[in-house]
């Protein structure tokens, strides 16, 4: 399972889908011809102005452990990036983070740090906001959420060690 996140290889495959129904304005369904494969475009990040970065996924929708899984393993720079930013898209009461941040130790621990940046930024795993939903909650429960969050973002901080040759965080770049 791939995501094509890179804008050249996005640009140099739409051409050969052909498109599946109707865009509804956020997503687009392709077949590949050639392959029977399916695919959706999706622009990440499209509630910025601009309307975002677009990738191309296969269809059906990566899963949240998909998702987890391409992060970790992945080689290409900007389909770890995506895949992390997605993971911030889809899933927001944060529970991929502690798997996330397991990989980017595991991506420190074997010296790639470029690797664990991208999950680090990319996830937004140095954030310390409880994402998790508090009504019903008493105090103690929504302190034990918080401390959750600030204790991956504390160890997520701990891997980045940026010097003058380190990747940016969250560069966009990584998607040309």
């Amino acid at each position: 399972m791939r995501i094509i996140a890179r804008q050249g290889q996005v640009a140099e495959m739409l051409p050969k889908l052909r498109q599946v129904g109707k865009s509804d304005g956020w997503t687009t369904r392709f077949i590949d011809p050639s392959t029977g494969q399916r695919w959706t475009q999706m622009s990440l990040g499209a509630e910025h102005h601009g309307g975002g970065t677009p990738i191309l996924l296969p269809d059906p929708m990566p899963s949240v452990r998909d998702l987890i899984l391409i992060a970790s393993t992945s080689n290409d720079a900007a389909e770890i990036a995506a895949s992390a930013w997605l993971l911030t898209e889809i899933d927001r009461e944060g529970s991929y983070r502690e798997h996330l941040v397991r990989a980017a130790e595991a991506a420190a621990s074997a010296g790639s740090q470029e690797h664990a940046a991208l999950l680090v930024g990319w996830g937004r795993l140095q954030n310390t906001a409880n994402l998790r939903p508090t009504i019903g909650k008493d105090p103690a429960e929504v302190s034990a959420d918080h401390k959750h969050f600030q204790d991956i973002a504390t160890r997520a901080k701990a891997l980045l060690h940026l010097g003058a040759n380190d990747p940016l965080l969250r560069d966009p770049k990584v998607f040309e």
